[in-house]
C-alpha cells in the first residue's frame, strides 16, 4: 500500500499548486487555502467511489472500464469520449504553466519554450524514451526538496517580519468571503487533485488488490492535501493579496519574496521539471496510446494506430497530439485550459457516481450505501456549475 500512495502522490505533483496558485487566489479572493481543503473533501467522495469499484472489479481499470461495465456500452461511449477530450487538453496545461514561468525568467515569448518543450517530448516519445522508475523517483525527491525549502523559509519569513503573521484569513476573511467565490477557486484548485485514481491501473500487478487498492485510493487524498494546504497557506500569509499583476506567475514572486532569488529559481526548476519535462512527457505518450488503442479497434481512424517501423512507438497518434497542443497554448489561457480540463475530469467523476448509485439501487439493493456517491455527485456537480 505505501508503494501504491507513493506512487500517485509522485504522479499527482506535491508542489501542482504553485502553477496555479495566482487563478485560484483571484478567484477565491484570497482563500486558496481553504479552496484546497474543500477540493479535498469532494476529491475524498470520488476516491471511495473509486475503492468501490476496485473492489467489484479487481482487474486493472479506468473510469471507462467501470461506467461501461455498470451502465452499459452506450453510456461507456460517452465517458470514454469525455474521458479522450480531457487528456487532450492535458498537454497544452502542463506546457503553458513551465513556458510561462520560463518567459516570466527570460523575458522570451513563452511560445518559444512551450514549441521546445512540444519538441521535446515529441521528439523522446517518437524514439521510445520513456520515465524509467529511477528518474521518476529522483523527480519526485526534488519536488518534495522544493516544497520543504519552502516551507521552511516562508515560515521562517513570516516569524521574523512585524508586519506578516499567522493568520486564519485565508481560511476565512469576513471582508472578502463569499461561497461564489470559494466555489470558483475550488473549481480550479481540484486540478492538483488528478492523477489519484492511477492506481487502479495497477490492480492488476498489486497483491490483494480489492483490499490494498481500495484503501490506498483513498488515503492518498488528506496526505495529498496536506501538502498542497501546508503551502498555499504560507504562500497566502508571505503575499495576502490576491489582485496579481500576472496571477499566471504569481507563485514564482511569492518565493523570492519568501526566499530571495535562490528559492525563485528552485521553485521555478521544480516547477518546469514536474510539470514541463515529467507530466508533459507522460502526458503526451498517455493520449498517443489511447489514440493507437481507439484506431486499432476502428474506433478512429485506423491511420491512428500505425506504428513507426524501427522505434515501434504510434507516430501518427504523438504527432498528431504535438499538432493540436501547440494552438491550444496559443488561443488559450492559463485559466481557461484549467478550467477546461477539470470540466472534463469533474464530469468523469459524475458518470462514476451515477455508476455507483445505480450499482447500489438497481443491481445489488443496497439503497443505504448510494449516500457516498450521492454527495460526491452533488459536490462535483457544485463545482461543475
Amino acid at each position: 500500500m505505501r508503494d501504491l500512495i507513493a506512487f500517485a502522490i509522485m504522479t499527482m505533483v506535491p508542489i501542482a499548486p504553485m502553477g496555479i496558485y495566482g487563478i485560484v487566489a483571484q478567484l477565491s479572493h484570497g482563500h486558496v487555502p481553504l479552496a484546497y481543503a474543500i477540493g479535498a473533501v469532494a476529491m475524498f467522495f470520488t476516491a471511495w467511489t473509486y475503492g468501490q469499484f476496485v473492489w467489484r472489479y479487481p482487474e486493472a481499470g479506468s473510469a471507462y472500464a467501470y461506467v461501461r461495465e455498470t451502465l452499459g456500452p452506450h453510456i461507456g461511449f460517452i465517458a470514454g469520449w469525455t474521458i479522450l477530450l480531457d487528456y487532450v487538453l492535458i498537454p497544452a496545461l502542463v506546457i503553458l504553466v513551465s513556458a510561462l514561468w520560463l518567459q516570466e525568467l527570460t523575458g522570451i515569448s513563452m511560445v518559444i519554450f512551450a514549441l521546445l518543450f512540444i519538441l521535446f517530448a515529441t521528439v523522446m516519445n517518437l524514439l521510445g524514451v520513456e520515465m524509467t522508475a529511477r528518474s521518476s523517483m529522483a523527480l519526485f525527491i526534488f519536488e518534495t526538496f522544493v516544497l520543504v525549502v519552502f516551507v521552511a523559509v516562508s515560515t521562517y519569513h513570516v516569524w521574523v517580519d512585524p508586519n506578516l503573521s499567522f493568520t486564519l484569513k485565508p481560511f476565512y476573511n469576513p471582508s472578502d468571503f463569499s461561497w461564489s467565490f470559494i466555489i470558483a477557486g475550488t473549481s480550479v484548485a481540484v486540478l492538483s487533485f488528478l492523477g489519484f485514481d492511477i492506481m487502479t491501473t495497477l490492480a492488476e500487478e498489486t497483491i490483494q488488490a480489492r483490499k490494498v487498492v481500495s484503501r490506498a485510493v483513498i488515503l492518498v487524498i488528506p496526505i495529498i492535501a496536506l501538502f498542497f494546504i501546508a503551502q498555499t497557506y504560507l504562500a497566502a500569509v508571505v503575499e495576502p493579496g490576491y489582485n496579481f499583476e500576472n496571477p499566471d506567475v504569481a507563485f514564482y514572486y511569492i518565493a523570492e519574496k519568501a526566499g530571495g532569488k535562490a528559492v525563485q529559481m528552485l521553485c521555478l526548476l521544480g516547477t518546469v521539471l514536474a510539470w514541463g519535462v515529467g507530466d508533459t512527457l507522460a502526458a503526451q505518450a498517455g493520449i498517443a496510446r489511447i489514440l493507437y488503442s481507439m484506431g486499432r479497434q476502428g474506433h478512429i481512424p485506423k491511420v491512428f494506430a500505425k506504428v513507426h517501423p524501427k522505434y515501434r512507438t504510434p507516430y501518427v497518434s504523438t504527432i498528431f497530439v504535438a499538432l493540436i497542443t501547440a494552438p491550444l497554448i496559443v488561443l488559450l489561457s492559463l485559466k481557461d485550459l484549467s478550467s477546461l480540463v477539470n470540466f472534463g475530469a469533474l464530469t468523469t467523476f459524475l458518470m462514476m457516481h451515477i455508476a455507483l448509485i445505480y450499482r447500489f439501487v438497481k443491481i445489488e439493493k443496497k439503497h443505504i450505501y448510494a449516500v457516498m456517491p450521492a454527495i460526491g455527485f452533488l459536490v462535483t456537480g457544485l463545482f461543475c456549475s
